[in-house]
């Protein structure tokens, strides 16, 4: 059974806009400090990475063709030594390469969170590269540093923020086939609602 239109029903009410609120704290003294040092890792790491394959091709050279005067267990130690450069440059480069990394995987988490309603641990997880923990622990303590406002509904698992998760509790739409007053408690923007009157299904604004 349908609900005719009346000509005297009040137009529904428009939708209250939603506010998705992501506010990255701004870049402090020490985060500040961070990037310097991570710069001066950089800087000093892939030069020693440089130096030590460049070692390592005259070491393999020395052990397979030593000069004059000189035996293939120097090219050996040569090579050892190389490993070394080798090693440190790395660990150098990697460890200065940690800040950037992270505030580019913060620049990327924000603007996911500002770009959606629902979030998932398992997209945040592939967007950023990193396992589904390490992508709970980011969302964690950005909720905890205030700035992602973001509730989280263990039924679904998934964040969706404080504005759509209240404006969630009171949906009230008519129905676009028949017109009639549909209410919905406990859906979010995007869900779908059937009608009880013309059982047409319909997305939630």
């Amino acid at each position: 059974m349908t609900a005719p239109r009346r000509s005297d029903d009040a137009p529904p009410s428009p939708a209250p806009a939603l506010h998705l609120v992501v506010h990255p704290r701004p870049e402090g003294l020490a985060d500040g400090l961070k990037k310097l040092l991570g710069g001066v890792g950089v800087v000093v790491g892939a030069p020693l990475v440089v130096f030590g394959l460049l070692m390592g091709v005259v070491g393999v050279s020395g052990i397979f063709s030593p000069g004059e005067g000189k035996k293939a267990l120097d090219g050996v130690l040569l090579l050892l030594v190389s490993g070394v450069f080798v090693g440190v440059g790395r660990f150098a480069w990697k460890k200065g390469m940690v800040p950037f990394r992270d505030a580019r995987r913060r620049e990327l988490l924000f603007g996911f969170v500002r770009a959606q309603m629902r979030i998932r641990e398992s997209d945040v997880a592939g967007l950023l590269k990193v396992s589904e923990p390490e992508a709970r622990e980011l969302l964690s303590r950005s909720i905890a540093r205030q700035e992602v406002d973001l509730v989280y509904l263990s039924e679904s698992r998934e964040y969706v923020h404080r504005s759509v998760f209240a404006h969630s509790q009171s949906v009230a739409r008519r129905c676009p086939a028949c017109d009639a007053p549909v209410g919905a408690t406990g859906v979010l923007p995007g869900d779908k609602v059937v009608c009880s009157y013309c059982q047409s299904p319909f997305v939630v604004a």
